[in-house]
């Protein structure tokens, strides 16, 4: 039995190779016999018997068969089979006894015998296209067994008469094959299979410890009763097609409808963004929506109502640059030093209204119309107050802080001013004009300031009487249109503030 195991996967494994072999590929023609999913099949051939008989001889055999495909998807097709057939095995074997399980002596057999077999069973079937006119299949399955054991003169062997075994039997299938398409409705069938049974005694003899089986091969013809029309041709018949209309060439799953990788609504052949994060709101177009077309997608914005034409940053939001919590779009005073109070539109809060902010505002409560002075307090209060006002270009190099040595000459006069008075307290202001970067401008006026102080305290003055402040542009005097107002605000301000 075992070589006989052997033949028949032999010829099983040839017969599937195309399902192996075969590259994916969908079938593209409209009513096509491939996609049909009711089909008729009539079929003939041979069977070649395994028994305890030493010698099995060909014998012809007819079956009927009828499938039903409910899954149709592109190239493969999963479905039922339901068929019935009858053949005859015959056997020969000249040794006249043969040892047997049924008895201790050795049972006397005839030279000839044969069996004619009623069959009638089921099997999932399974095939694949190797191209729009070949399909390789594999049936599994099982059936119901009638045989007749009798002597070639037709008459019923010893045990069939004496009903020593069960004539009405299980057995099972195994079925590789190949249908090939002649037209929409008809096809060519070609099969092998094998029968392994659950009786030693299709041959009226039961000599092993295994059971009888039978080989066969099939050639016959198919006719498809219904339908499997694909009118947009995408390989999904019309019948499971959830969408009919599928535009030519687009690759669709399994019910017929254009892939759509990100699951966003958007098939991939129209998509533009075919990895858009799940559950992420797109445009007709399969992109992340972008409602104020800044750029940035709505998901990530964190600043989602942005003006029209306004530059946003990685988040979507409006630029800050001085960190005011004002917008550069809307702030009139973009050069706003980190940590001062602004008003709506970015500018430093003045509570009295005097045009001195309240963070520099010494008297911030002046009433309404007050002339104030540099600090903001009433300019009656002046003389309780020192100022000294150095140009830039008369106290640094170009575009330096380093000191000019005539600066050194007015620079020790004031430092001998402010040593006289121990208990004053003074603030040095750097100030700029606004040519070139902000983080440049703000610099340089705080090394003009520190380089004043650092010369002040050199001569003796104490540190602690003294508080630097590098204020950039923020606080011009003069027009910065024009050379004349850039010099004028070129300039440093030593204050007292006590």
């Amino acid at each position: 039995m075992k070589n006989h195991f052997k033949i028949f996967f032999f010829f099983f494994f040839i017969s599937l190779a195309p399902i192996w072999n075969s590259h994916s590929q969908t079938i593209s023609t409209g009513n096509d016999f491939l996609l049909q999913n009711y089909i008729l099949s009539l079929e003939t051939g041979i069977n070649y018997g395994f028994t305890d008989y030493k010698t099995s001889n060909i014998e012809p055999g007819i079956r009927g068969s009828i499938e039903y495909f409910p899954i149709i998807i592109n190239n493969a097709r999963l479905g039922l089979k339901l068929f019935g057939g009858g053949t005859s095995l015959s056997f020969s074997d000249s040794r006249g006894t043969i040892s047997n399980n049924d008895q201790p002596n050795p049972r006397t057999v005839p030279t000839d015998i044969y069996t004619d077999i009623i069959q009638i069973g089921g099997s999932v079937t399974f095939g694949l296209s190797i191209n729009e006119s070949l399909i390789s299949y594999l049936n599994v399955g099982a059936g119901y067994l009638i045989f007749n054991p009798k002597n070639s003169d037709g008459t019923k062997l010893e045990f069939n008469r004496l009903e020593k075994y069960d004539t009405e039997i299980v057995s099972f299938l195994i079925e590789g094959g190949l249908r090939y398409k002649l037209n929409d409705r008809f096809g060519l069938n070609l099969a092998i299979g094998y029968y392994p049974t659950s009786t030693d005694y299709l041959d009226d003899i039961s000599a092993s410890s295994g059971n009888d089986s039978y080989l066969f091969g099939l050639v016959g013809v198919s006719y498809a009763l219904s339908g499997g029309p694909d009118s947009d041709n995408d390989g999904v018949a019309d019948s499971y097609d959830q969408c009919p209309d599928t535009p030519a060439g687009v690759k669709v799953d399994e019910f017929g409808c254009p892939i759509d990788t990100d699951n966003d609504g958007v098939p991939d052949y129209i998509d533009k963004c075919i990895d858009s994060p799940t559950g992420v709101a797109v445009d007709s177009t399969g992109c992340p929506k972008d409602s104020d077309k800044d750029g940035i997608p709505d998901h990530l914005d964190k600043c989602p109502d942005t003006p029209s034409g306004v530059e946003a940053d990685s988040l979507g939001c409006p630029p800050d640059s001085d960190m005011d919590g004002v917008s550069d779009y809307l702030d009139k005073c973009l050069n706003t030093p980190i940590g001062i109070a602004v008003d709506s539109v970015g500018c430093p809060i003045d509570t009295d209204e005097d045009g001195v902010p309240d963070y520099f505002d010494k008297c911030p409560s002046t009433s309404l119309n007050t002339k104030v002075d540099s600090l903001g307090c009433p300019e009656e209060t002046a003389e309780t107050f020192y100022q000294f006002n150095l140009r830039g270009e008369d106290t640094f190099n170009n575009g330096s802080s380093n000191l000019k040595e005539s600066a050194k000459l007015i620079l020790n006069e004031i430092a001998f001013y402010i040593q006289n008075q121990p208990e004053s307290k003074w603030r040095i202001e750097g100030h700029m004009d606004s040519q070139g970067a902000v983080y440049t401008i703000k610099k340089l006026s705080y090394d003009r300031a520190k380089a004043v102080f650092d010369y002040i305290v050199s001569q003796g003055v104490s540190a602690n009487q003294l508080e630097i402040y590098g204020l950039g542009d923020s606080f011009p005097i003069g027009n910065n249109n024009t050379a004349e107002g850039r010099s004028a605000n070129r300039r440093i301000m030593i204050i007292r503030e006590d």
